[in-house]
C-alpha cells in the first residue's frame, strides 16, 4: 500500500468515527500542567475531527484497573458500544498492569470493535488487527517495564529518607505536623498538648480508653481522620512509637488497597522484623511513660467490671449537671438521688434503657429521611471524591520532591535543574493546598456527611449491643454513641429523660 493510499485509508477511519471517550489520567510525576497539556492536544484533534466527545478524568498511580474507577467505568461504556474510539495521550495512560489487565482491555475494545487513538505521537490502533494487536502488546510491555524501574526508584528513594531521618509514612500523626523545609515532623502546638494530657496522662492516671475517646468527643476535638475518636484510635495513638520521636517501618507488606489478585495480600510483619530511627524529631511522650502505657495495656486490669454499671458515668442531673450514681437494689439496678443539689430523686433505670433504644431508632428514621431527601448528594459525593484525589496528590508531590533530592545526591541533576524541579514542584503543592482547602469548606456545607457518619454509628451501636457480655461492654457501647443522659424526677414522680448524643 502506498503512501496516498495508507493516507486515505486513514482518513477514512477518522471519518467514520463520531463519538469518542476521552481517557486522562495523570501518572506519577506528571504536574497539573501537563494534565492541562494533555486535556487540550485532545480536545483539539476532537474538535478538528468534528467528534463527540465524554471525558474520564483520573489522579492516580496505580497500575491496577482495580485500582483505578475511571478506567473501569470507561471500560464498561466501551463494552456497551457507547464510542466508536478511545482517545488518549500516551497508550499506557490506558494501564501500566499485567498481563491479565491487558488482555482485559484488548478484549473489551476487540469485542466492541472500537478504536485506540493515541495522541502522542498520533496513532490508531484496531485490537481485530494482528499488527496493531502486536504493537500493543510491544507498548504494554515496555509501558509495565518502566512502572516497576519507577516504583522500585521510589521505594529505594523512601528508604534512603527514613535512614535519614525524614518523614515519608503519609499524612502526619495526630500532634505533629510536617515540615516541608526539614523533610520532618515538628510538634503540632495544640494537638500535642491534647495528646499529652488528655491521651497519656489521662491514661496513665487510671482512666479508661472508651472514657477519653467519649470525652474528647464531648469536647469536640476531631479526630486524626476529622471524625469521632475510638477506642482503637486511642489505643494505637497511646502505643505508637512515633510519639517517642522514633520513625518504625517495614511494619508489614503487601497492598491493604487494592483486590488485584496479582499484588501480595497485606500482611503484618513480625515485630524483629521492624526497623526503627531513633530521635528523629520531638518526643511527645517520655520511655518511662511508654513502658507504663505498654504495662497498663497488657493488664488491662485498671477498672473493676464489677464495679461498672451499663450507664455508669452518663446520668446527669437535671438541676444541677452532676453525675448520679447507680446501685443495686433487690437485684434491680436504680438511680441514686443526686447527692449535689439534692432536687433530684432518683428512680428504675430500666426506664432509662428503654429511652435510649426508643431515641436511638427514631433518629436513625430521621436521618435516613433527611439523607434521601437530599438531593445535592450526588455533588457531595463528587466533591469527596475531589478532596481524595487533591490529597493523593499533595502525596505524589511530596514524594517527587524527596525523589529529585536523591537525584541530586547522587548527581543527576546540577543545582540549576535540582531548584528548578523542586520549584516547580513546591508551587504544585501550594496550589493543590489552595484547593484542597476550598473543596473541604464546600464538603463542610453537606450536612449529610454527618448524617451518613451517624447512621453508621447507630447500625454499629445496635450490633455492638448484641455482643455485649457484661457492665462494662454495655457502658462502652452507650458511651460510643452518647453524650450524656439528663435524669428529672421531682418528688410527684414527674419524670423526664433525655438522651444526648455525640
Amino acid at each position: 500500500m502506498n503512501e496516498f493510499q495508507t493516507y486515505k485509508t486513514t482518513r477514512n477511519i477518522l471519518e467514520s468515527i463520531k463519538n469518542v471517550g476521552m481517557y486522562i489520567r495523570k501518572s506519577r510525576g506528571d504536574a497539573q500542567e501537563d494534565l492541562q497539556k494533555h486535556r487540550m492536544i485532545m480536545e483539539e484533534i476532537c474538535k478538528q475531527n468534528n467528534w463527540n466527545f465524554v471525558e474520564y478524568s483520573e489522579i492516580g498511580t496505580g497500575d491496577s484497573i482495580e485500582d483505578r474507577v475511571e478506567i473501569k467505568e470507561l471500560l464498561k461504556d466501551v463494552a456497551e458500544g457507547l464510542f466508536d474510539a478511545v482517545i488518549v495521550f500516551d497508550y499506557d495512560r490506558l494501564g501500566r498492569g499485567n498481563g491479565t489487565d491487558q488482555d482485559t482491555i484488548k478484549n473489551t475494545f476487540r469485542n466492541s470493535d472500537t478504536l485506540i487513538i493515541v495522541s502522542n505521537p498520533f496513532q490508531i490502533f484496531d485490537t481485530n488487527d494482528e499488527r496493531d494487536e502486536e504493537a500493543m502488546d510491544f507498548k504494554g510491555f515496555m509501558a509495565r517495564r518502566e512502572y516497576k524501574m519507577i516504583t522500585k526508584r521510589m521505594v529505594t528513594g523512601k528508604k534512603i529518607g527514613l535512614k535519614m531521618g525524614r518523614w515519608s509514612n503519609g499524612v502526619a500523626p495526630f500532634g505533629y505536623e510536617y515540615s516541608k523545609e526539614l523533610k520532618s515532623l515538628t510538634v503540632h502546638p495544640l494537638e500535642s498538648e491534647i495528646y499529652k494530657k488528655l491521651i497519656v496522662s489521662e491514661y496513665i492516671n487510671g482512666k479508661s480508653i472508651t472514657d477519653i475517646a467519649w470525652d474528647l468527643n464531648k469536647k469536640n476535638i476531631a479526630s486524626p481522620r476529622n471524625g469521632k475518636w475510638t477506642p482503637n484510635t486511642i489505643s494505637n495513638m497511646l502505643k505508637s512509637e512515633v510519639y517517642l520521636g522514633h520513625i518504625v517501618y517495614n511494619k508489614s507488606e503487601g497492598s491493604r488497597k487494592s483486590n488485584s489478585q496479582t499484588k501480595k495480600p497485606f500482611k503484618q510483619k513480625p515485630k524483629e522484623e521492624w526497623i526503627t530511627i531513633k530521635n528523629c524529631h520531638t518526643s511527645l511522650k517520655t520511655q518511662t511513660e511508654h513502658l507504663k502505657i505498654i504495662s497498663l495495656l497488657k493488664s488491662k486490669t485498671r477498672h473493676n467490671n464489677h464495679s461498672i454499671n451499663a450507664l455508669t458515668g452518663l446520668v446527669k442531673c437535671y438541676e444541677c449537671g452532676g453525675t448520679l450514681k447507680t446501685q443495686k437494689v433487690n437485684n434491680k439496678v436504680v438511680l441514686r438521688n443526686c447527692t449535689a443539689c439534692k432536687d433530684s430523686h432518683g428512680g428504675d433505670t430500666s426506664l432509662i434503657e428503654k429511652t435510649i433504644f426508643d431515641t436511638i431508632s427514631h433518629l436513625r428514621d430521621i436521618l435516613i429521611n433527611t439523607k434521601n431527601s437530599n438531593a445535592n448528594e450526588t455533588e457531595k459525593e463528587y466533591i469527596l471524591n475531589q478532596v481524595k484525589s487533591l490529597e493523593r496528590e499533595l502525596d505524589v508531590n511530596e514524594a517527587a520532591i524527596e525523589k529529585i533530592e536523591n537525584a541530586y545526591e547522587e548527581g543527576e541533576y546540577d543545582i540549576n535543574k535540582f531548584r528548578k524541579k523542586v520549584k516547580a514542584r513546591q508551587e504544585n503543592i501550594l496550589e493543590l493546598e489552595e484547593n484542597l482547602k476550598v473543596k473541604k469548606l464546600e464538603l463542610s456545607s453537606f450536612s449529610n456527611v454527618d448524617n451518613e457518619e451517624r447512621i453508621q454509628r447507630i447500625d454499629v451501636f445496635f450490633e455492638q449491643i448484641k455482643k455485649c457480655k457484661n457492665n462494662k461492654e454495655m457502658n462502652e457501647s452507650y458511651k460510643s454513641i452518647i453524650s450524656s443522659i439528663v435524669w428529672k424526677r421531682t418528688i410527684w414522680d414527674e419524670v423526664r429523660v433525655t438522651v444526648n448524643f455525640l
